[in-house]
């Protein structure tokens, strides 16, 4: 495939809602591109904190979008993207940071018939020290056929959050055009899982295994895990039914054959969420011959047969089936602690992050992805 030129222009678009004590940072990361062929445009979606303020002092350094009415991300993006001056996209979080070289990296990768172009963040603490995680752990070789078998497979594909992309802006065109974007309740539906379903039936995505941004998980992180509960697993496992709904909607229009229920059992990330939920909702100890204890069975069989199906590496199979077992048979306050080791990566002991750090990941999804786009609803 034919590499395009490394001069091809790059619109940063910045989205925020009541983030202002991280925008300024998110703004000067996107101001201090190396790219010589960049603009930032900036769109504020009807904050109510001093945002508005810190975006008035960038001047014309920036493009500036000042929302009447919240209408959370989604539409906040296809507020600003029409306005790009430039055929490369990349929207960025108001509390994230794209290092000096992001868009450098991502015209270089780029080729012509390349869609969309994803890479991995690195996760930063509110005051921006890195707490040792990456994330996603991209599997090698990873394709656009891939992505695309995975998707009709169980509804998921490997992806990076909202700001560890960049897009065509043909790409958004064709989706507006085809009705992708012509939701009833846009909230429900973020932007990265859209585009996800979208690209790899539109062209080509290329995977960069190079972080080129940095996700920061602070104590405003509307859905992130700062601890556990039910709660947070059932609302993370009504999304995937959005997602679900999503993607057989868009294959109805396109005329390919996909069932939503199968491809829900197929989810690791899925199942997993209703494992949690249901554990964490039981009064009970733990998981013996209790016939209360039932459902949450036939969800670890599941699970487990979803984790066999992954094309993932052994390893990674065994790891998860482990895990998945304990968290089924374990007492309360050990299932807890469990699933806080597992996903509240700023609290993890060094040795277990250095454990996780060779590890593919179990499953399309995890929560540490989760969190990160399912955060700042606006």
């Amino acid at each position: 495939m034919s590499v395009v030129s490394e001069r091809l222009g790059v619109s940063i678009i910045v989205v925020n809602y009541n983030n202002g004590d991280f925008l300024a940072a998110a703004i000067d990361s996107a101001l201090s591109q190396n790219h010589p062929v960049c603009e930032v445009i900036v769109v504020d979606d009807c904050s109510t904190d001093n945002s508005q303020a810190v975006i008035a002092h960038y001047g014309d350094r920036i493009r500036a979008v000042l929302r009447d009415t919240n209408g959370g991300q989604t539409e906040a993006i296809n507020t600003g993207w029409p306005l790009a001056r430039h055929p490369l996209l990349m929207f960025l979080d108001s509390d994230d940071l794209l290092l000096a070289h992001a868009a450098a990296k991502v015209c270089a990768g780029w080729r012509a018939a390349t869609v969309k172009l994803q890479f991995p963040l690195v996760t930063i603490d509110q005051s921006g020290r890195e707490v040792g995680h990456v994330y996603p752990k991209y599997p090698r070789h990873l394709d656009t056929a891939t992505i695309r078998a995975e998707l009709l497979r169980s509804g998921g594909a490997p992806n990076s959050p909202a700001s560890g992309n960049a897009y065509s802006r043909s790409l958004l065109e064709a989706v507006m055009r085809d009705g992708g974007f012509d939701l009833e309740t846009p909230r429900k539906y973020w932007m990265d899982f859209i585009l996800t379903c979208n690209a790899p039936f539109f062209g080509e995505v290329v995977t960069l295994y190079e972080p080129l941004a940095c996700y920061r998980v602070h104590d405003r992180n509307l859905y992130a895990i700062r601890g556990v509960d039910a709660a947070q697993f059932t609302s993370m496992l009504d999304s995937v039914s959005f997602e679900l709904e999503y993607f057989a909607s868009r294959c109805r229009k396109w005329g390919i054959p996909f069932n939503p229920a199968v491809a829900g059992n197929r989810s690791i990330w899925a199942l997993e969420c209703r494992l949690m939920a249901d554990k964490l909702a039981s009064d009970k100890s733990g998981c013996g011959k209790d016939s209360s204890c039932q459902p949450i069975f036939r969800t670890l069989y599941r699970a487990l047969r979803a984790g066999v199906e992954a094309r993932l590496p052994i390893s990674s199979r065994i790891i998860h089936a482990l895990w998945l077992i304990s968290v089924a048979i374990s007492a309360q306050p050990v299932v807890r602690r469990l699933i806080a080791l597992r996903f509240v990566v700023d609290k993890r002991p060094t040795w277990f992050s250095r454990l996780l750090a060779n590890e593919n990941p179990t499953g399309w999804r995890s929560l540490s992805h989760r969190q990160a786009r399912s955060r700042r609803r606006g």
